[in-house]
């Protein structure tokens, strides 16, 4: 597969997987480790452009997400940022946001760092992890 293909197909696994609450693949539930690791949740040390902070903030409005059904959701936001989400760095950051699994404070937390490593008053989909 060419490394821009399988980028955007783990950029929209990553997706998928924050939103569907299926933890990334080698990640225990809740755990944010891969299975056999203990410790801390997986920091997240990619950065995001400005613009991909936006879209990622606002990814559950703009992607048409909260217009439809809760099964369609997560293909929605998925496909929305594969297109919004295009630095490599970026890209990073969705895989390792994927990877803290379903620990939804370090999720919430990891969001409101981007918004505000981005100059961004809030992040509104800190409210899927409340």
């Amino acid at each position: 597969m060419l490394p821009q293909m399988r980028s955007l197909a783990l950029a929209a696994l990553a997706v998928v997987a924050c939103q569907t609450g299926t933890p990334a693949p080698g990640a225990e539930r809740g755990s944010g480790q891969p299975a056999g690791k203990a410790g801390p949740s997986v920091p997240l040390v990619a950065t995001l452009t400005r613009a991909e902070a936006e879209s990622l903030c606002n990814a559950f409005e703009r992607s048409g997400a909260a217009d439809d059904t809760e099964a369609n959701r997560g293909y929605l936001i998925a496909n929305w940022m594969a297109k919004e989400i295009v630095s490599d760095t970026g890209r990073a950051w969705l895989v390792n946001f994927a990877q803290l699994g379903q620990d939804k404070a370090a999720r919430r937390d990891a969001l409101a760092r981007v918004a505000r490593d981005a100059g961004l008053a809030g992040c509104p989909l800190t409210s899927m992890w409340e």
